[in-house]
């Protein structure tokens, strides 16, 4: 911390085009729940400012590049849905998650008898051919039937006609559905769960107590109301639900 307020900035690795999570408005600012949740750590490292992004150097990365950014010192952190994983933690230092998703299912609305996946008995899924959803569906409940169409547009049909119960896939497929049919809705918790966390270099010498200091932050964030703000205001108009935690 004392390094990067030595600095006067502190990089941050984020997605140009992954909506809601992170984008890049007309002007070219980055804006979603990832910036913003970056520009939360910026105050907390160099104080309240009018305008924080003068303390923010912004890296631009996607999902296959966010770790070498941080390996070759481009980025101080990254903020780019990047899941946890053990090999991943073997590379680089990650916080606490900051987001939980994973795959759901999404029914119609005036559907009472599919509340969670012990509820999906004898019932059908749609799935993506190809997505691997339906082995995750299998392994949540194996006395429901699965449905492989080559897209989720078909699913969206399927489900409105009666052919099939449920259309399972990730959240962020399903917020895309919800927004074109309206009377549908996400149920349950996540036939697979997926969890985003805060990259930023292995300890050294000059690192020790960034991590703790990453989740220290993160955790107060949350309890303060920060983060279900964010997620308000970001996620919220597409995923229909309201939360307070990851």
């Amino acid at each position: 911390m004392y390094a990067l307020q030595t600095k006067g900035r502190i990089r941050i690795g984020a997605l140009d085009d992954a909506a809601p999570f992170s984008s890049r408005d007309p002007s070219g600012r980055y804006a979603g729940f990832e910036p913003d949740l970056g520009r939360e750590l910026a105050k907390a490292i160099f104080g309240p400012r009018q305008d924080i992004d003068s303390a923010i150097e912004w890296i631009s990365v996607d999902r296959s590049t966010a770790v070498t950014a941080l390996t070759s010192l481009q980025a101080d952190v990254v903020i780019a849905r990047l899941p946890t994983t053990e090999e991943r933690a073997a590379t680089v230092d990650l916080s606490d998650p900051y987001f939980i998703t994973g795959e759901r299912i999404l029914v119609r609305s005036t559907e009472s008898e599919i509340k969670d996946l012990a509820d999906l008995d004898t019932k059908t899924v749609c799935v993506q051919s190809g997505s691997g959803v339906d082995a995750h569906v299998a392994d949540a409940n194996d006395s429901a039937r699965t449905l492989a169409l080559d897209t989720y547009a078909s699913c969206v049909g399927a489900l409105q006609q009666g052919q099939v119960d449920a259309i399972g896939a990730d959240e962020l497929t399903l917020w895309g559905l919800l927004g074109q049919d309206p009377n549908t809705k996400i149920v349950g918790r996540p036939l697979v769960e997926e969890r985003y966390a805060i990259g930023t270099k292995k300890n050294t010498s000059d690192r020790y107590g960034f991590l703790p200091f990453l989740n220290t932050w993160l955790a107060g964030a949350i309890s303060d109301g920060t983060w279900g703000r964010l997620y308000a205001q970001h996620i919220s108009p597409l995923s229909k639900e309201t939360r307070t935690m990851p």
